[in-house]
């Protein structure tokens, strides 16, 4: 049996956030999922678009926990009580079977207001 990144590294609850941009309130989170994932903390510059940021840490999500995938970069995700953006997100595949295993999204640092109009 293949060996994933969820069995090489250890998984940790996180908080998947939807995040509703530039509203009176700033960016505030409307709704969250509690899943499990790999997180890694570390810094770099990435290329986004045409802006040149850093990245605060990555996180590998299970596939299955997003069956869809549009609308995913500009969320957020939090984890250990910080807030993140996803600013990328790339499919991560097992390169002996070809299959689709998880989802790698960039994080860098957020500031959301926890406001929903409901």
């Amino acid at each position: 049996m293949p060996v994933t990144v969820f069995d090489v590294f250890e998984e940790i609850d996180y908080e998947y956030l939807v995040v509703s941009r530039g509203n009176v309130y700033g960016n505030t989170i409307t709704s969250s999922a509690t899943h499990k994932g790999v997180f890694k903390l570390r810094s770099g510059m990435i290329q986004g678009d045409m802006e040149l940021s850093e990245s605060a840490a990555t996180l590998h999500a299970h596939s299955e926990d997003y069956p869809d995938l549009s609308g995913i970069v500009g969320n957020g995700v939090r984890v250990n009580g910080v807030d993140y953006q996803i600013t990328g997100m790339t499919l991560g595949t097992n390169f002996d079977n070809g299959k689709h295993e998880h989802l790698t999204f960039t994080l860098g640092a957020a500031d959301y207001a926890d406001y929903s109009q409901d």
